[in-house]
């Protein structure tokens, strides 16, 4: 099978295998060293909570095996899906503005491995490896991007377009082509795909439907197929 993901990499820390990342790939021996001795790997079920909105801000995770979504929650009690993380990605930015709590919520999708760094053991890191420093710059302008470019979606498209838009964006993340088309190598609830696109779980019950009933989509209990990328991509332009 042929997935259609971002460049593979692997990382420098513990030799797993990720997703391309411009922090923890590449380091040498000074830099192996510096970190070696401040990670910590922790193991969480799936639904497990890693950390929730309000808890103490005490470091930064990288996602080693697994996938993370991080949640932030309204006044009255209403969530939403701020991104979903996968190996070689960053979690708890809070770290770098010297936040004192979390301001999102973080949840296992499935059964996965974090490594932990401490604020204060990886600040000291950055202080002596400054090449460090510059490789945290070009993440953190990624991740910066990356919310532009979903804010500006959000903000811009009809929810149709937002789902056909969010469809497309998985099938290259997540994408496994099969005969015919490309599985999503993601299970997504109806309520988790309404969270990621703030809109409501009946909306999102709908347009899924309108989209089989296309020939865009196929259904397959929990999986979603896509049959026609080509469909999605017109929705996206």
């Amino acid at each position: 099978m042929t997935i259609l993901m971002d460049k593979d990499s692997t990382c420098s820390l513990c030799r797993c295998h990720i997703r391309e990342n411009t922090l923890f790939t590449r380091l040498n021996e000074s830099q192996l060293d510096a970190f070696k001795d401040v990670v910590v790997i922790s193991a969480y079920k799936k639904r497990e909570i890693v950390f929730m909105e309000g808890d103490e801000c005490t470091g930064l995770y990288i996602i080693r095996t697994g996938r993370v979504k991080v949640v932030r929650s309204s006044s009255t009690g209403k969530e939403q899906i701020i991104n979903i993380l996968n190996p070689g990605d960053l979690l708890g930015f809070e770290v770098f503005y010297d936040g004192t709590a979390y301001k999102n919520t973080a949840v296992a999708m499935e059964d996965c491995e974090l490594c932990y760094i401490d604020k204060n053991s990886f600040f000291r890191i950055l202080e002596k490896e400054p090449d460090v420093s510059k490789k945290l710059i070009i993440s953190l302008g990624k991740e910066l991007n990356h919310a532009y470019e979903r804010i500006g979606n959000l903000g811009l498209l009809n929810a149709k377009e937002k789902l056909g838009h969010l469809l497309y964006t998985l099938a290259n993340e997540y994408g496994v082509k099969e005969a015919g088309g490309v599985k999503l190598n993601l299970t997504l609830s109806r309520l988790e795909i309404a969270e990621l696109l703030g809109i409501t779980q009946e909306t999102s019950i709908r347009l899924l439907k309108s989209f089989k009933e296309d020939g865009i989509i196929e259904i397959r209990r929990k999986e979603i197929f896509i049959k026609s990328l080509s469909k999605l991509k017109e929705l996206t332009d």
